[in-house]
């Protein structure tokens, strides 16, 4: 693999160019994402030059070993994320324009500079959305309401722009669908990826109360393609972030309100909308926000969901009722408990003990130590699952 800054070097002077800066004078900062990821060296970057303005940008190059780069489609997270910047956005933001959005109800998405796709040298440019205010919510923190309810009315928007662009050109949608339809693996079989998880069950069941973990075992047992499973559209598609939850989103209060932002469309995909409800409720809040916002979120969801798509003239009984909604998050919700038990430790692990994909020599290296924020997150999702009738 090249080396990471010079990639981003040559990716970075073909932008400059574009952007008609004379004699620039360019400052890059490596950033650590604290183990908030685990794909991609992250860099701050200033562009600055004479009689112009300068630019704060941020940028992502892949920095995964070879073991890595197959396993997690490196290659494939990249493009996605490229195709969504270069093309998906022109489109719905047509349609935004066609239906006189107002900037409160758009859906916005982070300005895109360029990007690199050859293989080894895979990366994105987009604008430093910090130099506008926006800040990170702690990923080992429960998000509270106000966040939590930002968080889905604004993915409601986002599924909304796909129920249109549907409905306004259903040729090309199915074509961009196929584009980013997932595909079944066919390594599951392999003996280090079966240690890893086997370890990853492990690890969760000692974690649960002792009466619980026969019911769960089942569950995991059986869930070896779960990462398939869970992203296979149902009833109707949409085209969902894939990895919804508060590191891959943005906050800063503007104009008296709480303004979002979501970034990182690597794992975008086309699958069910609870998909990204049932992720971002799993793996982003606690025992204690469930007990008291569980039914709330679902409902705060659907009634979005609904004045998003009447925004954009379109019924939703007409094409994801309430019965049906409801039906799906059932039928996708053991799927999510699933998911939460393999990515969870990644997303509260501590920072010393995160792993780094480019010196990850052994697959199992990913199934990491679960922390104790991990076993009280982990352990109570699973008794609340319990008592909703999951497991």
């Amino acid at each position: 693999m090249a080396d990471v800054e010079t990639v981003l070097r040559k990716v970075l002077d073909k932008i400059i160019d574009e952007l008609k800066y004379k004699n620039p004078r360019i400052s890059l900062k490596e950033l650590t994402s604290g183990g908030a990821n685990y794909t991609s060296a992250l860099f701050s970057i200033s562009v600055s030059a004479a009689e112009r303005d300068t630019l704060k940008l941020f940028a992502k190059v892949a920095n995964v070993n070879g073991i890595f780069r197959k396993l997690m489609n490196i290659d494939i997270m990249f493009k996605t994320e490229q195709f969504l910047y270069s093309d998906l956005v022109k489109v719905y933001d047509k349609i935004q324009d066609d239906h006189n959005l107002s900037v409160e109800q758009r859906f916005e998405f982070p300005r895109f500079f360029g990007g690199e796709s050859a293989e080894g040298e895979e990366t994105v440019v987009m604008e430093d959305l910090t130099a506008k205010g926006f800040e990170t919510y702690s990923r080992f923190k429960s998000v509270d309401w106000e966040h939590a309810a930002c968080a889905i009315e604004y993915l409601t928007r986002f599924h909304a722009l796909s129920f249109a662009y549907q409905k306004a050109d259903p040729e090309n949608f199915a074509r961009d669908a196929k584009r980013v339809e997932t595909q079944k693996r066919t390594d599951t079989e392999d003996p280090n990826l079966k240690e890893a998880w086997i370890k990853m069950i492990g690890n969760a069941l000692n974690v649960v109360k002792e009466e619980l973990r026969e019911r769960l075992a089942v569950v995991l047992e059986n869930g070896s393609n779960v990462f398939y499973d869970f992203k296979v559209p149902l009833s109707t598609t949409v085209l969902c972030h894939g990895d919804y939850r508060v590191s891959n989103l943005l906050f800063r209060h503007l104009d008296g309100r709480l303004d979002p932002i979501v970034v990182d469309y690597q794992t975008l995909h086309a699958g069910s909308p609870v998909v990204d409800l049932l992720y971002f409720e799993y793996l982003c809040t606690d025992g204690e926000f469930r007990r008291e916002h569980h039914q709330r979120l679902i409902d705060h969801y659907f009634s979005s969901l609904t004045a998003s798509l009447d925004r954009l003239g379109i019924d939703i009984n007409e094409v994801y009722p309430r019965e049906t909604f409801e039906e799906e998050y059932k039928k996708m919700a053991s799927s999510a408990l699933i998911i939460a038990m393999a990515v969870l430790p990644l997303v509260l692990v501590e920072a010393e003990q995160a792993p780094h994909m480019s010196g990850v020599q052994e697959v199992n290296q990913m199934a990491v130590k679960p922390s104790e924020l991990f076993a009280q997150r982990y352990g109570d999702l699973v008794s609340d699952c319990a008592d909703w009738g999951v497991i």
